[in-house]
């Protein structure tokens, strides 16, 4: 059961001028089936909220990394925006213990990376909404600057991963792969993949198998990212 969010101002320190700006924001879609509502979730509070932490993580790669490069600079930010972080700055934070969910929600919460990431970020939402602009921002500055000031980017071997990433810190949108083709006998086939971003092709590759086509387009497309900010 959700801990009483009166529970949250406090550890917070605030008093909310909105408190259904709070509901909402820890409110799973899984409730609206339940009560019979729609949209009375945190799903509008997310986007807002994803904008805040991208707009204080970028300023805070930017400041304390000021030989970092573009490129290396959205992927430092990717370390911070990505599920694994967010949720986990959400579980730091306690966020948590307070999201109300549906009889339909399957799982356990505590580790529901995906909906606390939502979480984490609907909380930053209603709290630039409700205490504006000065508070929210001190908040989320408070909670990620030490860790991207010490931070260094990461190397992925893993192009997928590393175009995720990437289109994500800019985005936070998925990209996705097809299948182009499949050619040659069982013993020695050939895949061709593609893969794209909304209805555009970013890049594509060959593979003995499916996965290893896919991991080819995706270094196709990183390459082709590295020459078009090359050349601005």
């Amino acid at each position: 059961m959700a801990k009483d969010l009166a529970l949250l101002y406090r550890k917070f320190g605030f008093v909310p001028h909105d408190p259904t700006l709070f509901e909402l924001a820890f409110t799973h879609s899984s409730v609206n089936g339940m009560v019979g509502t729609r949209h009375r979730d945190y799903e509008r509070l997310e986007f807002l909220g994803d904008a805040v932490v991208g707009m204080v993580t970028s300023e805070l790669c930017f400041i304390y990394h000021p030989d970092m490069e573009q490129g290396d600079l959205s992927k430092l930010k990717s370390q911070f925006i990505r599920t694994e972080s967010e949720s986990a700055y959400g579980r730091k934070l306690g966020l948590d213990d307070f999201v109300r969910l549906g009889v339909s929600f399957q799982g356990d919460i505590h580790s529901a990376s995906r909906v606390l990431e939502d979480v984490f970020e609907s909380f930053i939402g209603a709290l630039y909404l409700d205490q504006g602009l000065d508070f929210c921002y001190r908040f989320v500055r408070g909670l990620f600057e030490e860790d991207i000031k010490n931070a260094a980017v990461i190397p992925d071997i893993n192009p997928k991963n590393e175009l995720q990433e990437a289109m994500q810190a800019e985005n936070k949108e998925s990209v996705r792969y097809q299948i182009l083709s499949e050619e040659g006998p069982a013993h020695a086939k050939r895949y061709v993949a593609a893969v794209y971003f909304e209805d555009q092709e970013l890049g594509r590759g060959e593979g003995r198998s499916k996965k290893l086509a896919e991991v080819a387009a995706a270094r196709n497309a990183m390459a082709k990212r590295a020459e078009l900010k090359g050349g601005e």
